[in-house]
């Protein structure tokens, strides 16, 4: 997923000044009174949805910000997305953008991501991603059917320093949205546990958002829930609340992100990619990554 540029068009500008703008809004109330009426929005425009109410998951997250899921995908699939991805190339989030293979990874990369199309056609990721329950979960809590606005492939590498950018402790901005992480790697506390402050999800939102020191966190909030497990363990998360992916030290990390959101993220210039498989899915919940089928 690539992000809006200044100077790609006047619409990319429109879309950063509706960004920064969102960003400016801190109080929860008025964000859950826009919450509301976007929510009211769509359903004039794309009609009423029957909410379902599932059980466990959504409580969690609402009083934690946290949900755990268990196992999601079976060592099996796990491994065969594994086979699947190791001949395509990744790009590194740091540095001159070069592409590399799991093979080849150059000695100063600490994280790279795969490009969306990869995240799509990998065996079992896209069926993940739109399971009947989690689909409810979110629009449990999102409040209407939810649209899915990032669906990438993150590997973190071991490295004597981490990338402070999007290996610290910090908070996403994005407004109405919640995110599924499902490990696809073995996670222990060595290779790159996810954490997060239960709880901070409810704090009013800072104006100009910023990196947490470790230090920081555990002087406020203590440890953390620190999850560790095998690959095809998955948790949602609502990233108002203070998280992070913890670098790893022994072991690489690939874990699938997929975020569920009221509207479109302004910050992303969408490029959704063809899928010809066979997976039937809701063209609503998925415009952003799939294109029209050519008629």
């Amino acid at each position: 997923m690539k992000y809006v540029t200044v100077g790609a068009s006047r619409n990319a500008r429109l879309k950063l000044f509706g960004y920064y703008v969102q960003r400016a809004v801190t109080s929860r109330r008025i964000r859950h009174a826009a919450t509301r009426a976007a929510v009211a929005l769509l359903g004039t425009l794309h009609g009423r949805i029957e909410r379902r109410q599932p059980a466990g998951a959504g409580a969690a997250l609402r009083a934690q910000g946290y949900a755990p899921l268990g196992s999601l995908l079976s060592p099996a699939q796990c491994a065969e997305a594994l086979a699947w991805l190791r001949g395509r190339d990744m790009v590194a989030v740091r540095g001159d953008g070069r592409a590399f293979s799991i093979d080849d990874v150059p000695p100063g990369a600490r994280v790279a991501d795969f490009p969306v199309g990869s995240a799509v056609h990998c065996p079992h990721l896209l069926a993940l991603a739109n399971r009947p329950d989690l689909l409810a979960v979110a629009t449990d809590y999102l409040g209407y059917t939810p649209t899915i606005t990032l669906m990438g492939l993150r590997w973190s590498f071991p490295r004597p320093t981490s990338d402070a950018d999007v290996q610290g402790f910090h908070r996403d901005s994005d407004a109405a949205s919640i995110k599924l992480l499902v490990y696809l790697t073995d996670v222990d506390a060595d290779s790159g546990p996810h954490s997060y402050v239960a709880g901070t999800h409810l704090d009013r939102m800072p104006l100009r958002l910023r990196r947490y020191a470790d230090q920081e966190i555990v002087r406020k909030h203590g440890t953390g829930i620190v999850v560790t497990g095998p690959a095809g363990t998955g948790f949602f998360i609502d990233t108002r609340g203070i998280h992070k992916g913890t670098p790893p030290t022994r072991r690489a990390r690939l874990v699938l992100i997929v975020q569920y959101s009221l509207l479109p993220c302004l910050i992303y210039d969408y490029a959704p990619v063809p899928y010809h498989g066979d997976l039937r899915v809701d063209p609503y919940v998925n415009r952003l990554l799939i294109a029209p089928a050519a008629r």
